[in-house]
């Protein structure tokens, strides 16, 4: 069950990565761990009370995301939180025309897509306001503004942190399912594997992260649906 903030976190000093919060989560509440690779990050991200301890790795995860582009995932394997990034999870397994033939496909910009990223910073000694600003003006005349805004805390990596959130969500949401491919039992929510399939508005031939696999057998067959995220696709 989810515990709630808890004062054993309270000393805990935000100037920590993601792994570094996990590793002290499991100590406090005396959770396994399994492997935890660091996500070399570190957060500014003030731990609110009231949060779940899944709410806030989740939030770290977020941010380290945000400010790094990379992704990590964490999973219960056999009982022991895992951390890991998702480029440590790739198998060595293709999904194409003949081995993912039913897949359902969409993209749109109404949800998670934005050209222009706005980031505030509020300075409370001098009462001023200092926006940060990324913006990409092709797709800005192409879809018209599509904005994202945000207060930071700090304006140390404002900016950068502006250019990365556009690198991210400047591109249409992309919606990929297949079903009746081969089953993989080494295929988990995490794993990542290479897509190779024309979809009409987008050729994809890279990885793409599995967010939710459902596998089913019968008999001595073996089938999987798969939800993809990655790439230029976003869950």
């Amino acid at each position: 069950g989810a515990h709630l903030f808890d004062a054993l976190l309270q000393d805990f000093f935000i100037d920590k990565h993601t792994s570094d919060l996990l590793k002290r989560i499991a100590t406090d509440f005396r959770l396994n761990l399994g492997t935890v690779e660091d996500t070399g990050y570190t957060l500014e991200t003030i731990v609110e009370e009231n949060q779940t301890l899944f709410d806030m790795i989740q939030s770290a995860l977020d941010e380290t995301l945000m400010n790094t582009k990379q992704l990590y995932v964490l999973y219960d394997d056999a009982g022991k939180l895992t951390l890991k990034n998702i480029n440590t999870m790739k198998l060595n397994l293709l999904i194409d025309e003949e081995t993912g033939e039913n897949f359902s496909y969409e993209s749109s910009i109404d949800e998670q897509t934005y050209n222009k990223i706005k980031l505030a910073y509020n300075d409370e000694k001098t009462g001023k306001r200092e926006l940060f600003i990324a913006q990409d003006g092709a797709k800005m005349n192409q879809w018209g503004v599509l904005q994202y805004f945000e207060e930071v805390q700090t304006k140390t990596g404002a900016s950068a942190k502006a250019d990365a959130l556009l690198k991210l969500y400047d591109q249409k949401t992309r919606k990929l399912t297949i079903q009746n491919a081969f089953g993989d039992v080494r295929v988990r929510a995490g794993s990542a594997v290479v897509v190779a399939l024309n979809l009409g508005d987008i050729v994809t031939n890279n990885y793409m992260v599995v967010n939710k696999v459902t596998h089913t057998f019968r008999g001595d067959e073996h089938m999987m649906e798969l939800d993809l995220i990655g790439g230029e696709f976003i869950a």
